[in-house]
């Protein structure tokens, strides 16, 4: 590694804004209020679970006590690229430097001294203004209160499961029967409350529309009539078998896909999720994937809706030569980010690697964070940029001595990291 041609390209490429495609950040407040809460992202009680185990729940309504329970274990965990994005995040925001962490008994000053600094009004201000965030992409349910919103920063995007994997729990149907104000009771009803989503999310400046989908999910046609047997089995109810749920999420995934092609929004695809695996896991870290998921389950829908725009994402490193390849080939699947357990710089290193190599410039989203938070942005965006910076370094060092290889200057390896980054997150998604 070339180390000072790394950090030039680093600088200049941390110095972007950041637009951030994909979050779970809570628009009304944004900012965490504590350390505590901070702590509660699902890669803290993950780890911490895994490294020590403890039967009774972690106490995710108490902030201060979860902090108690979690801050012994944070030693465990101190290898992992997730420790560093906390301590930067004390570092940077807080002023907490990282020895601190490690003082046995210290976590009450620690959560203390956050609470000064974050319950302040302008900390969420103050902290989008310091790790220039300019667009922060939401993750939201067909029912969230969007009013009030400020569209310049922050773009609502549809989670579609309810629609697609929900719809033989009376629960969820009930929910939807509140939105759409009657009864849903045929397909022509799924259809109206499917239109009065987006006619709302579009009101908002909606991104996109997005399903994380289970591992070995299959798209094709499914007849109205088919749909309908269903759906009424369902409200009179029967149960559904496995085949009964993927008939009805293959039908209703045609349906989303008619809305993005109507209103001309992006459908955002998060494959390969094997849900509930691990009983014994905190929540929101009781789920993994299968290694031999394939995109060849979603043929039928990219071939069908040619004129839809698909970024994706997956999670098995199995799938990232598939995703790479189907962005070679076809011209509405864009690869999206490093997702989840792919977050991390081992399997960042490898992908950006191959998608510089194979996968047109105007063509992959780089990055999004995934996070709950705004704290955590600016540390995961950073992780990927130096991936990104070493990845750019070694190919204008390989152009120089390889003798099939085009010059890749400076000047190219900065554009190229502003597409990613910048350009085109924006130009898919549609944004200005």
């Amino acid at each position: 590694m070339n180390t000072v041609l790394v950090q030039q390209l680093y600088r200049e490429i941390d110095a972007l804004p950041i637009v951030d495609i994909h979050t779970h950040v809570q628009w009304k407040t944004g900012s965490a209020a504590n350390i505590g809460e901070l702590l509660s992202y699902h890669y803290y009680t993950e780890l911490t679970n895994a490294a020590d185990y403890e039967e009774e729940p972690l106490p995710f309504d108490d902030p201060y006590e979860l902090m108690r329970r979690i801050y012994p274990k944070l030693a465990f965990i101190r290898n992992t690229v997730q420790y560093d994005w906390l301590m930067t995040i004390s570092r940077e925001f807080l002023g907490i430097e990282a020895a601190a962490w490690e003082l046995d008994g210290n976590w009450p000053a620690i959560f203390r001294t956050s609470e000064e600094v974050m319950g302040r009004p302008e900390w969420t201000s103050e902290l989008i203004d310091q790790a220039d965030i300019a667009r922060v992409f939401l993750t939201n349910q067909y029912d969230d209160d969007l009013e009030g919103l400020d569209p310049t920063f922050y773009t609502p995007c549809l989670r579609t499961e309810p629609f697609v994997l929900g719809m033989d729990r009376p629960a969820e149907r009930e929910g939807l029967e509140r939105f759409l104000g009657r009864p849903l009771r045929t397909t022509d009803d799924l259809d109206a409350v499917i239109a009065k989503t987006f006619d709302k999310f579009m009101r908002h400046g909606m991104g996109y529309a997005a399903i994380s989908s289970p591992s070995g999910f299959q798209t094709r046609a499914v007849a109205s009539e088919d749909a309908q047997r269903l759906l009424t089995r369902a409200v009179e109810g029967g149960a559904w078998d496995a085949a009964d749920r993927e008939a009805w999420g293959a039908y209703a995934m045609n349906r989303i896909c008619e809305a993005c092609r109507r209103y001309m929004r992006p459908f955002h695809l998060m494959i390969g999720v094997s849900r509930e695996v691990y009983p014994r896991g905190v929540p929101s870290g009781r789920d993994l994937f299968d290694s031999v998921n394939s995109m060849a389950g979603y043929d039928y829908l990219l071939n069908t809706y040619w004129d839809v725009d698909f970024p994706t994402a997956v999670l098995a490193d199995t799938s990232g030569l598939e995703l790479t390849a189907a962005s070679w080939i076809r011209h509405n699947v864009y690869p999206s980010g490093h997702w989840w357990y792919a977050n991390q710089p081992t399997d960042i290193e490898r992908e950006i690697r191959r998608r510089l190599d194979t996968v047109p410039g105007n063509k992959t989203i780089g990055y999004f964070s995934d996070a709950y938070y705004l704290e955590f942005i600016l540390p995961k965006f950073r992780m990927y940029r130096f991936e990104l910076a070493v990845a750019l370094a070694e190919r204008m060092e390989r152009s120089l001595i390889h003798p099939n290889m085009e010059p890749f200057t400076m000047d190219d390896a900065l554009f190229l990291a502003e597409d990613l980054l910048i350009n085109n997150p924006t130009e898919i998604m549609g944004i200005d």
